[in-house]
């Protein structure tokens, strides 16, 4: 498995319903200087944490555009989700968390 194939699966593992796209993943990894075609490491804490910030960055109220559904999931089980992968990857979850999640209420308007 490739480090993008990975870091999709992880944004989806953390929030379902959240496949962000190709171009958005390339860009997250570029800027961390990890090769997106590159052999994935398992449990590599560094791609955690692209994927906690996509999420976190990502969090809107509209189902129907590019984002984490909070109408599917709470932003608190986001969260509780993120601190339990936190465990899998062996972060300090109140670290990971200590940023605020950005919620837009209705995505649709912005458009």
């Amino acid at each position: 498995m490739d480090n993008l194939k990975a870091l999709r699966s992880m944004c989806n593992a953390i929030a379902s319903t959240f496949y962000p796209d190709n171009a958005t993943i390339e860009l997250m990894l570029f800027n961390e200087g990890i090769d997106p075609k590159a052999e994935a490491t398992p449990k590599d804490a560094n791609l955690f944490r692209v994927a906690v910030s996509l999420v976190k960055g990502y969090i809107e109220g509209s189902r129907s555009e590019n984002g984490v559904s909070v109408s599917v999931r709470s932003e608190d089980a986001i969260k509780e989700s993120i601190r339990y992968y936190c465990g899998i990857y062996g972060l300090d979850a109140e670290e990971i968390l200590s940023d605020d999640m950005r919620i837009i209420e209705d995505g649709s308007n912005l458009w």
